[in-house]
C-alpha cells in the first residue's frame, strides 16, 4: 500500500511539475518582457518586448476602433483581464533631415495635453523587423496621473499592450513611422471591401513589415483604414534612403503627399501646394529646413525645441542609418537619452 501511495504521489508530482513547466514556458515571453521594464530617467522607461503579440491575428480580426483594439489585447495578452486605457487626442510635429555625413534623421515631437510618461519599446518579432517605438504610458492607463505605477505588478502587465499603442518608431531597416492628428472632421471609417485596419495597428504593421516608404504605402493601400477619437490622423513615413511621404485620407480615399515636414493639418487639402500660414509649427520647420537642410542630431533636437508646446511629452530623433534614438522628455533638452538595441 505504501508503495502504491508513493507511486501515486510521484505521478502526481511529475504531472504537476510538467504542468508548471509548460505553463512557465508559455508565459516566459510575457514574464521576461515585464521584468525588462526599467527607468532610464524621471519619466522615461524602456522595455525589451519578448512575447508574440500576434500581429497577423490582430489584422485578421478586423479591428475598427479603440474598444476593439483593447478587447483584442485583453483577450490575447491578459487572459481577459481588462485595462483602463485610451487613445486620446494629441498634437505633434515631425520632419526628416540629412546630416553632414549624409545620414537621415527623423525628428518627432509628441504633444499630449495631460501629464504622462514615455515608454521606449524594443520589439524583435519572428518573421518581422526589429524596431524601437514610443508609447505614452497614459494611453495604457499607468504611470504619472494614474494610481498604477509603471513598475508595479499590474503596471507591468498593462505594459504588455505597448506594441499596439505606439505612436512613432523606427525599424532596423531604417523605416520611420510617426502618427499625427489632423484638424479633420470626424473619425475615419473606410468601407471599400478591403480588410479593416485600425490605425495604431497600422503603425505596428509598417514597423514590422516595411523596409522602405514605397513598401509602406503599398501595404497601407491594401486596407480600409479606421481612426480614433473623432479625428482623421495621418502618417509621416521616411526611410534611410532619404525618401519620405505623408499618407492621408480625404473623403475616405488614401492620399499621398511628398513633403519633408508635417504637423496637424492635412496637406492633401491644399490644392496649390502652398502650405504656409496654416500652422506656426509647420512654418517654423518648413522655413528652417529650407534655410538649413543639413542638421546633426543636436541641431535637429533644437528644431524640435523650436516647435515644442507647453504639453510636449517627448522629443525624439531617430537615426535611420544607425538604428539609434535620442530622447528629450517633458521639454528637458539639457538631458538627452541616447538609446540603441543594447539599451533594452
Amino acid at each position: 500500500m505504501k508503495k502504491i501511495i508513493k507511486i501515486i504521489l510521484l505521478s502526481f508530482s511529475l504531472s504537476l511539475l510538467m504542468t508548471l513547466l509548460v505553463f512557465g514556458i508559455a508565459l516566459s515571453g510575457r514574464i521576461s518582457s515585464m521584468l525588462s521594464i526599467k527607468s532610464v530617467g524621471d519619466v522615461i522607461h524602456t522595455m525589451n518586448y519578448q512575447e508574440d503579440y500576434k500581429l497577423d491575428k490582430a489584422i485578421n480580426t478586423g479591428i475598427k476602433d479603440t474598444e476593439g483594439l483593447l478587447s483584442f489585447i485583453c483577450d490575447e495578452m491578459f487572459f481577459g483581464y481588462k485595462i483602463d486605457a485610451s487613445l486620446t487626442k494629441y498634437g505633434c510635429s515631425a520632419f526628416i533631415t540629412k546630416t553632414p555625413d549624409n545620414k537621415n534623421l527623423v525628428g518627432r515631437n509628441f504633444d499630449l495635453s495631460s501629464g504622462s510618461g514615455a515608454l521606449s519599446v524594443y520589439t524583435h518579432p519572428r518573421g518581422g523587423y526589429a524596431s524601437v517605438s514610443t508609447v505614452s504610458t497614459e494611453m495604457i492607463g499607468v504611470g504619472e496621473g494614474s494610481s498604477i505605477s509603471i513598475t508595479s505588478f499590474v503596471g507591468r502587465i498593462a505594459m504588455l499592450a505597448s506594441p499596439y499603442m505606439c505612436v512613432d518608431g523606427m525599424n532596423e531597416k531604417g523605416l520611420s513611422v510617426s502618427l499625427l492628428d489632423t484638424d479633420g472632421t470626424g473619425t475615419l471609417h473606410q468601407d471599400t471591401g478591403k480588410q479593416d485596419l485600425f490605425i495604431s495597428v497600422a503603425v505596428r504593421l509598417l514597423l514590422d513589415k516595411a523596409a522602405t516608404v514605397d513598401e509602406a504605402i503599398n501595404l497601407l493601400s491594401k486596407y480600409d483604414m479606421h481612426t480614433a477619437h473623432y479625428c482623421t490622423q495621418h502618417i509621416f513615413i521616411a526611410d534611410r534612403n532619404g525618401n519620405y511621404a505623408i499618407v492621408e485620407w480625404m473623403f475616405k480615399e488614401m492620399k499621398i503627399v511628398k513633403y519633408p515636414a508635417v504637423t496637424n493639418f492635412r496637406l492633401c487639402e491644399v490644392s496649390d501646394e502652398n502650405y504656409s500660414g496654416r500652422c506656426d509649427r509647420f512654418d517654423f520647420l518648413d522655413n528652417s529646413l529650407k534655410t538649413k537642410p543639413i542638421n546633426n542630431i543636436g541641431e535637429s533636437m533644437n528644431l524640435l525645441k523650436g516647435v515644442m508646446q507647453s504639453h510636449t511629452l517627448w522629443s525624439v530623433i531617430y537615426n535611420l542609418n544607425d538604428f539609434t534614438a535620442d530622447y528629450a522628455v517633458k521639454k528637458n533638452y539639457d538631458k538627452v537619452y541616447h538609446l540603441n538595441p543594447r539599451s533594452y
